[in-house]
């Protein structure tokens, strides 16, 4: 590893887990220590080999089992094409199949990611498929998906279980809405149609006047929902919302692939670039 890189993963250790199994579990248990319940990702999207997508469901297993007998309240997060879904839809669904088994037999919960438009609806019709055989599965949502209140309004009617994200990958605009004021508004509505018609969903976002609107929701719906926020995001509201009775988990990825996620967070917020700096110093 460059010094460059070594730099980069020590501040990145405020959004990443570490890079290995043993060092996201023990990042749950600091999480579950704050009254966090924990949603583990191991890292990597876009597989088209299959030994390296078999690697990723045995990743997730073993994760799942450590879940369980270290006692951690969480459980696992996982992409489609970590299986290899862009280049062998069978066998991403076989794969899918066996951690979702996993989930069961262990009582987790299991989230589907959302990941870019170009998956959008296998991944719906992948997602819709495994929630027929087994009810502990949930899925991502991203609001600035212009397509997402359709999709949203027919998955409510299966009763699936959603996590509502903003979303954050490079898309056209007539794919997506391109003004943040856009996405805030459609993450408001869709908000408001998970109140109105869902349970046990999560309310995936940082930004304060979204978390206070759910809070004045909650207070009249009376439905099942917590939040969830990024690790290394938010921290001082993480801990006021769990003081106030909500629940929240907070998102953990880790992997040997930290690097492309980080440079990601960087992006994302520049005050992070700070830390970048104030290493060097």
């Amino acid at each position: 590893m460059s010094f460059g890189n070594g730099l980069l993963l020590r501040v990145a250790t405020r959004w990443i887990s570490g890079t290995d199994l043993d060092s996201a579990i023990a990042d749950a248990k600091r999480a579950n220590s704050r009254g966090f319940g924990a949603v583990l990702n191991y890292l990597g999207e876009d597989v088209t080999d299959s030994k390296v997508a078999d690697r990723h469901t045995e990743q997730y297993l073993k994760l799942q089992g450590a879940i369980a007998s270290s006692g951690v309240e969480g459980f696992v997060s996982v992409k489609l094409t970590q299986f290899g879904l862009a280049s062998d839809e069978a066998g991403a669904r076989n794969r899918l199949e066996s951690i979702a088994e996993s989930a069961e037999r262990l009582h987790q919960l299991l989230w589907v990611d959302m990941e870019g438009s170009a998956s959008t609806q296998k991944t719906i019709e992948i997602y819709s498929d495994l929630l027929s055989r087994h009810k502990g599965v949930g899925l991502a949502l991203q609001a600035y998906m212009r397509r997402s209140r359709d999709d949203l309004k027919l998955l409510l009617g299966s009763g699936a279980r959603i996590r509502l994200v903003k979303g954050a990958y490079r898309e056209p605009s007539d794919v997506v809405y391109p003004s943040r004021r856009e996405v805030s508004q459609n993450f408001s509505s869709l908000m408001r149609m998970l109140f109105d018609g869902g349970d046990n969903f999560a309310i995936g976002t940082h930004d304060s006047k979204l978390i206070e609107e759910a809070e004045k929701l909650a207070d009249s719906k009376h439905v099942e929902f917590r939040f969830e926020m990024l690790k290394g995001i938010r921290n001082e509201l993480k801990g006021e919302l769990v003081g106030s009775g909500y629940r929240l988990s907070e998102y953990l990825p880790y992997g040997e692939e930290w690097y492309a996620y980080s440079r990601r967070r960087l992006s994302e917020h520049p005050s992070n670039v700070l830390l970048l700096v104030r290493s060097l110093i």
